[in-house]
């Protein structure tokens, strides 16, 4: 009991060390006995750091009504943001960015200020760290390492978003310039893959038991993949901005100049994940079977593939904020649940390989739905399809009345989300332990397909890259492309490999494809089903269910106008 109470104390005092809500970059009240304090023990100083983590990695489970660092956007999940999904309620922050009613003053999917919060709490506990009298010289090492990521985590978070930002390095007093300038998009990536070396030397292989959720060598590696991979994309590796604006500016939101060994750094970064892979004892799940491997990645935390995962929130209970966000109607408590429009749908291939075609209509719904790449079942509930033992079918049609089925039919995309629900919910399970994955394999793998296709053409560790993913899902394998081909391919995998985990919002930006006819721009359609007398099939047909809007300054959010307004940095161009 004690030592609850110790807890519940210092956790008290440090909200009350980090409440501050002025200046991002402005220090907060003088509370130096209470620093001091902190950093008087090893496990005062390792409480500290978990609250680093609260404020550093990144979730995409819709559990708040509220932005934060940690992503997130408003009652709601990112993927319904992009082709990937829609939400028929009107409130949640999602339909801000598809009706293009988001700006410099309302942003639902960011809160720019907490991500240097979470950079001022990293750069403290760096300071402090090495003056803890009762822990040894390596696991302080390895401590100072694990918030050197996160200081770089977040940085990334921000320069996806943001393009080049204030670098700060260091914790800043009032004595110290608060109003600092954007560094150039160059420097911020330079500063972040910097931080990643020099944490991945003081890091484990990997993260075992209990400690599943901390830092290892496999997180830090996979970061530095994913950042060289947006630093080579079209958006930041081009010599011409995304919207025009001045060459100083241009230099803010991007390199201002092409180069293709960036694509080849890129490669080398993620072929060295995959390379790490067998020392953290990481590998694709394979051993569950074409129609179960994929579900099994996202509904069993802890699982092989999984490299990094948020585990703050850990279990769920129906009637949460969660399920009440992401369950479709008439199951358990949910409020709207998150559909798929058929512009997502077709990306999915047929079992055979090959695109599928989907006509405006049609009388075979269930056979066009059972001929899709084992993952479309996987990760999408549709009409007829199994949700678990519980519900048994969905129901997701228009009855001859013309009223929707039970579980809707008559609005969005025509499909319900189903990833990240685990069928183990019921009403006995009562809920579910879901994380976030932050970092999975088969990430990586397409990452150094991507780059190296990029690089130097579709070479044999190109298809081989690819293939294995594919291969798990009992896809088959590529072969004979070119190198414009074998990226359309890449690309498309990407979608439907990662779908729903926060990648596909972020690709269509880097790739800058975002402005395209029903990416993030025009007519979303869905699938309205309706039964045909004497028969298990149904009629189907495709309407447009939602006019969406896109302006190319998109590409990266605006800084809040009250930074704006302090005149200390220049707004992204259009905004």
């Amino acid at each position: 009991m004690q030592q609850v109470k110790y807890y519940i104390i210092l956790s008290l005092l440090l909200g009350a060390f980090f409440s501050c809500t002025r200046d991002f970059l402005e220090k907060p009240p003088s509370v130096d006995i209470t620093e001091d304090t902190i950093f008087s023990k090893i496990r005062n100083a390792e409480t500290f750091l978990y609250d680093v983590y609260g404020n550093s990695v990144p979730s995409g489970l819709p559990t708040g009504w509220s932005v934060s660092s940690s992503g997130g956007i408003v009652a709601g999940v990112l993927a319904a943001a992009c082709d990937e999904g829609d939400i028929a309620d009107s409130w949640p922050g999602t339909n801000r960015f598809n009706e293009g009613q988001w700006n410099a003053n309302d942003n639902p999917e960011d809160d720019f200020n907490t991500h240097y919060k979470a950079i001022r709490k990293a750069n403290i506990f760096m300071e402090r760290i090495d003056g803890v009298p009762d822990a040894t010289a390596e696991y302080k090492t390895q401590l100072k390492a694990e918030a050197r990521f996160l200081r770089a985590l977040q940085y990334f978070e921000l320069v996806k978003r943001y393009g080049g930002v204030p670098i700060v390095d260091k914790r800043l007093l009032n004595s110290d310039n608060l109003k600092l300038p954007r560094n150039k998009l160059e420097e911020c990536i330079n500063f972040i893959i910097a931080d990643c070396d020099a944490a991945v030397t003081g890091l484990p292989a990997a993260q075992e038991g209990f400690l599943r959720g901390r830092i290892s060598k496999g997180a830090v590696l996979s970061l530095k993949s994913r950042v060289l991979l947006y630093a080579a994309s079209p958006l930041f590796n081009s010599a011409t901005s995304y919207v025009p604006t001045t060459d100083a500016t241009a230099t803010l939101v991007g390199y201002h100049n092409y180069d293709a060994t960036r694509w080849q750094k890129a490669a080398d970064a993620a072929k060295a994940v995959l390379d790490w892979a067998p020392t953290g004892s990481c590998r694709l799940i394979t051993e569950f079977g074409a129609d179960k491997n994929y579900e099994y990645v996202w509904s069993q935390p802890d699982n092989a593939e999984i490299i990094l995962a948020n585990k703050s929130n850990g279990w769920w209970g129906i009637y949460s904020d969660y399920f009440n966000f992401t369950m479709p109607v008439n199951m358990y408590g949910g409020w709207y649940g998150i559909s798929v429009p058929m512009n997502f749908v077709k990306l999915y291939e047929k079992k055979t390989g090959g695109a599928q075609t989907w006509p405006e209509s049609g009388d075979n719904a269930n056979a066009m739905y059972a001929s899709l790449d084992p993952r479309f079942a996987q990760s999408i509930g549709y009409n007829g399809a199994s949700w678990n033992s519980e519900i048994g079918a969905v129901q997701m049609y228009i009855k001859t009345d013309g009223k929707p089925a039970l579980h809707g039919g008559d609005r969005g995309g025509g499909q319900w989300l189903h990833k990240f629900l685990p069928r183990s919910v019921t009403w006995s399970s009562y809920g579910a332990t879901i994380n976030w994955p932050v970092f999975r394999l088969a990430e990586f793998y397409l990452n150094y397909a991507e780059a190296l296709n990029e690089a130097q053409g579709p070479v044999t560790e190109v298809y081989t890259a690819i293939n294995t993913v594919r291969a798990r899902s009992g896809m088959p394998a590529l072969s004979g492309k070119t190198k414009e081909e074998m990226r359309t391919a890449i690309r498309n995998e990407r979608a439907v490999e990662l779908a729903f985990e926060e990648h596909r919002y972020w690709d269509v930006r880097r790739w800058k494809i975002a402005g395209d006819e029903g990416v993030m721009n025009g007519k979303m359609y869905g699938l309205r089903l309706k039964p045909i007398a004497a028969s298990s099939e149904f009629h189907f047909d495709q309407v447009v269910f939602e006019q969406r809007v896109w302006n190319d300054k998109m590409y990266l959010y605006p800084f809040p106008n009250v930074e704006i307004y302090k005149q200390y940095m220049i707004q992204n161009p259009g905004w």
